[in-house]
């Protein structure tokens, strides 16, 4: 694969820097697995965190990607990286989406912003089919599909929100959530998984869960990453982050209709302050071929866990894994088969006579 702007090799260590990785690797508190009779896999997270961990510990490469700054692409924040056939298509709070190439020039932005057919009013979700190039974008009620050629296609309307969006089996999946519906003594919101067919149609759809709270109370989390594909396999995470008095810590395998149990998070005690209040959020939990990451606060502080399921080693990080800076990033995944992620990194100010640049997008392949 071509390299642009800087690429970063793991053999690019100091011998203090390999001293260092071999001493967090060798004594590190490392997290144990196990395999229950039904064929969850149990893996352990401790309390304490780990020493420092850099990603050219774990990478095997490290592209950085500056994207470019001039009118019309500027991101205030990216909430989604995606990438198809060289192009990067980033979904940015600023309510659209932009189509960068891999050198990080500018291309364009997807479709058209309005509130009329064709056009749309925010990008709330996204999500690309690699076999046939189809683009699809959520947006309030509506999902809109463009060719591999940004040119627009279709759109339909449904009854609920498109709050989440992935192609599993060629096919566009809906995630949304059904928010505080009175039931007795409080509130409920459901989450719910549609399938669609190519036509766009509801083919099933599976309740995921209930939640309940005792009055009105809405949280939410701009890194959703609910549901992982490796190879042919479906993985599913969708987190709750309204109060419980218990963890929502299993990632699950989905297939047709069905959840099967695929693995456990053992999160190290305490759970739960004296209130009852949860110490533990997990906000994702992700599986790629080689790894499993989650991501979950613990207390005040931000956790990133990398559990290597080749070498059964586990890393439990504060803030993230470090870049070539020292400074901590956290990983999102990119291409899971092929254990590909990215992370972002804001660019640095020049001076107060320029606009801020893009942000830099750091494209990982872990061992």
């Amino acid at each position: 694969m071509e390299r642009f702007l800087k690429s970063t090799s793991i053999y690019d260590l100091s011998l203090i820097r390999s001293l260092i990785t071999f001493l967090i690797i060798a004594f590190t508190a490392i997290s144990c697995s196990q395999t229950t009779d039904s064929g969850l896999q149990i893996i352990e997270i401790p309390k304490s965190s780990d020493s420092e961990l850099y990603l050219s510990d774990l990478a095997k490469s490290v592209e950085q990607i500056q994207l470019e700054t001039k009118e019309g692409s500027f991101i205030g924040a990216i909430l989604e990286l995606q990438q198809n056939n060289g192009k990067l298509y980033v979904r940015d709070v600023g309510d659209k989406v932009l189509v960068f190439d891999r050198k990080g020039n500018f291309l364009r932005t997807l479709g058209t912003l309005g509130e009329g057919p064709g056009e749309y009013r925010s990008a709330y979700s996204l999500a690309i089919d690699k076999k046939s190039g189809k683009i699809y974008l959520g947006s309030f009620n509506k999902l809109l599909v463009y060719s591999s050629e940004h040119e627009f296609l279709s759109e339909k309307k449904f009854s609920f929100f498109v709050d989440y969006l992935s192609i599993v089996n060629e096919a566009p999946v809906i995630i949304t959530d059904r928010s505080l519906i009175p039931v007795e003594n409080g509130y409920e919101t459901q989450s719910i998984l549609f399938q669609l067919d190519q036509s766009l149609n509801i083919k099933d759809s599976l309740l995921l869960r209930n939640a309940f709270v005792k009055k009105q109370l809405l949280m939410g989390f701009t890194d959703r990453h609910f549901i992982s594909i490796t190879s042919e396999e479906t993985f599913l995470y969708k987190p709750v982050l309204t109060p419980e008095n218990f963890l929502r810590d299993t990632l699950y395998q989905l297939s047709e209709a069905n959840l099967t149990p695929a693995f456990k998070l053992e999160f190290g005690q305490p759970h739960f302050d004296d209130k009852g209040e949860k110490i533990v959020k997990i906000y994702n939990i992700m599986n790629a071929f080689s790894y499993v990451i989650c991501q979950y606060t613990r207390g005040k502080y931000k956790m990133l866990f990398i559990y290597d399921k080749i070498n059964e080693k586990g890393f439990n990080l504060k803030d993230g894994i470090l870049d070539q800076d020292g400074n901590p990033v956290v990983l999102h995944p990119l291409d899971l088969e092929n254990n590909i992620f990215y992370y972002t990194k804001s660019s640095e100010f020049v001076n107060g006579d320029t606009e801020e640049l893009n942000p830099m997008i750091g494209i990982v392949e872990l061992k």
